[in-house]
C-alpha cells in the first residue's frame, strides 16, 4: 500500500507540469511528497519499523488515502497561484520594502552576534555532545529566560521570516537591479536558523531551508532568465552539497555509536527514517490516537500562554500524550498528524475546510497576484515545507510573526506613504 502514495504524487506532479510546461511552485512542492513516499518504501524494505522514530507498521487502506487526501487539499491552493502572473511592488512602496529588509537583516545579524559564544562552542564540541547536552537541558524543563529585548529579533526569525526572506532574495534578483549587499543580507537572513541550529546539533533547519529554496526556486522559474537559472542551479547545488555533508555529519555523530534493536545503528538508514518516517507515522496517529488528551498549547501557543500563564513545554505535551496512547507521538506524522492528536477530528475537520473555503477564494478571486498576497505565499510556503514534518507554528513568537505578517500585508495592499 505504500506505492499508492508514490504513484498518486508522481501522477499528480505530471499532470501539473502539462498544464505548466516548466517547473513551477506546485511541481516542486509535489515532488518533495514523491521523495517522502520513496524513503517510506525503503523503510519498508529494511523493516525498520519501531526504532529511528518510526512507530510500528501502521499502514492501513483509509490512512493512506487519508494521507493522500490531505496533501491534495494543500497542494490546490499552491497550484492556483502558480498560475497567476506576480505583479511587482508599487514604486512609492520601495522604502517600506527596503525598510522591512533592514529590519530583517538586522534582526538575524542580532541573533546571530548574540549566539556566537553558544555557536563556538558547539563547533568546538563532538556533534553528538552537544545534542545530547541539549536533550538534557530539554528533558528537565529548562528554556532561556525571556529578553524583552531580543522580542524583535526573535519575531523576526520566527517562521515564515526566513522563508520571507529567501522569496525576496529571489524577487530582487529577478524583477529588480538591487544592490548585492541587500541581496547577500537577504540570503543570510533566510539561512539564519540553519546556522542557530547548530547550538542544539539540529538538522531540521537545514532541510526547511533546502526545501524552501526549492519550491521558491519553482515559484520563478517561469520568470527568471536561462542566464540565471543556470547560475542559481550552480550556487544551489554547491550549497545543498555542504548542506547534504553537515547533515551526514551531524546524523554519523548522533547515531553512529547508539544501538538499535539489539544492533549497531546505520547512520544511512537513520536518514531514511528521516526523510521518510511521515507516512506510516501519520498513519500511526490516526489508527491509535483516538484517545489522546485535548491540549491547544501546540496548536495555540499564544492562547496558551494568554489562558494557563505559561509557555509551551514540549515535552510534557509528549507526556500527556503517551499516558494515553501506546505510539510514539514525538516523531514526524506531519502537521495533520500533530493536529488530529492536540485537537482531535474536530479540529482537523475544522482546518481543512477553512483551508478549501481559502483554497476557493484564491482560485475565483486572484486574478493577479499583488505584491501584497506574496505574504500570503510566503506563509503557505512555509506552511508546507515544515508541515512535511510536523505542525510549523509552535512557539508563541511564530504567532507573533503571523500577526506582523497580516500588518505587512495590510500596510503593503493601501495606499498610503511614509
Amino acid at each position: 500500500m505504500l506505492f499508492i502514495p508514490l504513484i498518486y504524487f508522481i501522477l499528480l506532479a505530471t499532470y501539473f507540469y502539462m498544464k505548466h510546461r516548466c517547473l513551477n511552485l506546485d511541481i516542486a512542492a509535489t515532488l518533495l511528497l514523491v521523495v517522502v513516499s520513496i524513503f517510506s518504501i525503503i523503510i519498508d524494505f529494511y523493516d525498520v519499523y519501531g526504532d529511528y522514530g518510526i512507530n510500528e507498521y501502521s499502514v492501513t487502506l483509509p490512512t493512506i488515502l487519508l494521507y493522500c487526501l490531505q496533501w491534495t487539499i494543500v497542494l490546490l491552493p499552491l497550484h492556483f497561484i502558480s498560475s497567476i502572473k506576480i505583479k511587482k511592488h508599487e514604486p512609492h512602496k520601495s522604502l517600506m520594502l527596503y525598510l522591512l529588509f533592514a529590519i530583517l537583516i538586522i534582526s538575524s545579524i542580532t541573533m546571530i552576534l548574540t549566539s556566537l559564544s553558544a555557536i563556538r562552542e558547539a563547533l568546538i564540541m563532538d556533534m553528538v555532545d552537544v545534542y545530547r547536552q541539549n536533550d538534557k537541558l530539554r528533558s528537565m524543563g529548562g528554556n532561556v529566560e525571556s529578553n524583552y529585548l531580543m522580542f524583535i529579533p526573535q519575531i523576526m526569525v520566527s517562521i515564515p521570516f526566513p522563508t520571507m526572506a529567501l522569496f525576496f532574495w529571489f524577487y530582487l534578483k529577478t524583477f529588480t537591479d538591487s544592490p548585492i549587499i541587500v541581496r547577500a543580507g537577504l540570503l543570510a537572513a533566510s539561512i539564519v536558523q540553519a546556522i542557530l541550529s547548530i547550538i542544539v546539533a539540529g538538522r531540521a533547519a537545514l532541510i526547511y531551508w533546502i526545501f524552501d529554496f526549492f519550491l521558491l526556486f519553482g515559484f520563478f522559474y517561469q520568470y527568471l532568465s536561462s542566464r540565471l537559472k543556470r547560475g542559481i542551479s550552480i550556487a544551489s547545488a554547491i550549497i545543498g552539497t555542504v548542506i547534504i555533508l553537515q547533515m551526514m555529519i551531524i546524523t554519523i555523530s548522533r547515531f553512529g555509536d547508539d544501538s538499535g534493536k539489539g544492533n549497531k545503528v546505520s547512520p544511512l538508514i537513520s536518514l531514511y527514517a528521516y526523510a521518510g518516517q511521515h507516512v506510516n507515522n501519520f498513519c500511526a496517529v490516526f489508527n491509535e490516537g483516538g484517545d489522546a488528551p485535548l491540549q491547544i498549547g501546540r496548536i495555540l501557543p499564544l492562547t496558551n500562554k494568554i489562558v494557563n500563564h505559561q509557555n509551551f513545554d514540549l515535552i510534557q505535551h509528549y507526556d500527556n500524550i503517551h499516558a494515553k496512547i501506546n505510539i510514539q507521538a514525538n516523531v514526524f506524522d506531519t502537521f495533520g498528524g500533530e493536529l488530529f492528536l492536540d485537537l482531535g477530528w474536530f479540529g482537523y475537520l475544522v482546518f481543512f475546510i477553512t483551508l478549501c473555503f481559502i483554497t476557493q477564494l484564491i482560485r475565483y478571486n486572484w486574478q493577479e497576484l499583488y505584491f501584497h498576497r506574496t505574504f500570503f505565499i510566503v506563509t503557505l510556503i512555509a506552511f508546507f515545507t515544515r508541515g512535511i514534518f510536523a505542525w510549523p507554528f509552535v512557539h508563541h513568537y511564530a504567532t507573533f510573526a503571523l500577526f506582523l505578517i497580516f500588518t505587512l500585508h495590510i500596510l503593503f495592499k493601501y495606499k498610503f506613504r511614509i
